[in-house]
């Protein structure tokens, strides 16, 4: 079988970061976000690449009203108070002239509009699944708002990125039972290892930087079909690659290195018939969007030609439950692996 170029995004606006960057320093940066989605997605099309798009549910709100509708009746209260949104919004609020930093029910709705591109989950409130909280039940709800507020534009999400890259067992089997089939899981490395944001060290945070620019971990980015693993109740578990580091006009030197790296990465995975999985943030392009966009057409041009000359297809995270799923040999407590 060919080789699969897969991309992710985690879509999140401020709500993956309001409990680390000011609101109001990065309206620039969302708004450009919001101009670059179409354009984006323009690309995908032109180049035939298939992509998922893991969103916030709670940017599928039109305003702070509906937000308020669509919220869980179960929220999560952390034991740091400061990863609650909920508690966030009670203290700084929706105000419409922060619309576009919260709200992106256009934006959603063009995505749906494009083939190949399916609208994941990245939870409704971009819950974390490894700090502590006084009910785990709370991330069960958390889902069952994402799903409702997806029927908003007809579909029901599949696939799933955990915020923060935030993970365990008990976690994707409550994904299994809320129809979750596919989830992005961390490559194989000691430093992608799922943490919480305390554990996380300055050299876990120094190697995954330097990763994407040389060969650190021991294993190659991409890999065969038959190491995506499955147990019985639980998603798809489908590796990251690398993550498309955003550029910066401080950083041209190592922004080539980076695009180089990802070249021969991708032209790896293509010659051997692997799946290499990219990722990144729509708000990684909002502070220089246009730099952004001309090095996602250098990756994308690269999978053209290696898709011309190898074969090399494109999925999306929910094309592979939909093609391997009927390979795999279900053993209880056993890793299932495509035969």
């Amino acid at each position: 079988m060919a080789g699969v170029f897969t991309i992710s995004l985690d879509f999140e606006l401020h709500w993956g970061v309001f409990d680390k960057r000011d609101r109001k320093s990065r309206l620039l940066c969302y708004q450009n976000t919001i101009r670059t989605v179409p354009k984006m997605l323009a690309l995908f099309e032109a180049h035939g690449v298939h992509v998922t798009w893991a969103t916030v549910g709670s940017m599928f709100a039109s305003d702070a009203e509906e937000w308020n509708q669509l919220k869980p009746s179960l929220q999560p209260e952390y034991a740091n108070e400061g990863y609650s949104p909920y508690r966030w919004v009670a203290q700084h609020g929706l105000q419409p002239e922060y619309h576009v930093a919260h709200f992106a029910p256009d934006a959603v709705k063009s995505i749906l509009q494009y083939k190949g591109q399916e609208l994941g989950t990245h939870t409704f409130s971009h819950y974390y699944c490894l700090e502590q909280v006084k009910q785990p039940e709370a991330f069960e709800a958390d889902l069952k708002a994402a799903n409702a507020a997806a029927l908003k534009f007809g579909t029901q999400t599949t696939s799933l990125i955990f915020p923060r890259n935030q993970y365990n067992a008990q976690a994707l089997r409550v994904c299994y039972e809320n129809g979750i089939r596919v989830v992005r899981s961390n490559p194989d490395a000691r430093f992608w290892t799922p943490i919480n944001d305390k554990d996380a060290s300055l050299l876990r945070k120094v190697l995954r930087t330097g990763d994407a620019y040389i060969q650190l971990g021991s294993t190659r980015s991409s890999y065969p079909l038959t190491a995506i693993a499955k147990r019985v109740n639980e998603p798809m578990l489908l590796p990251a690659s690398r993550f498309l580091r955003p550029w910066h006009p401080a950083h041209r030197f190592t922004n080539k290195l980076m695009l180089r790296r990802i070249n021969k990465e991708l032209e790896t995975a293509a010659k051997l018939h692997e799946c290499y999985h990219l990722w990144w943030h729509p708000e990684n392009f909002g502070d220089f969007p246009q730099e952004n966009l001309e090095n996602l057409a250098i990756v994308l041009e690269q999978y053209k030609k290696y898709r011309q000359k190898y074969g090399m297809q494109s999925w999306n995270m929910g094309e592979y439950e939909h093609h391997l799923a009927d390979k795999y040999v279900k053993h209880e407590h056993q890793v299932c692996n495509v035969g």
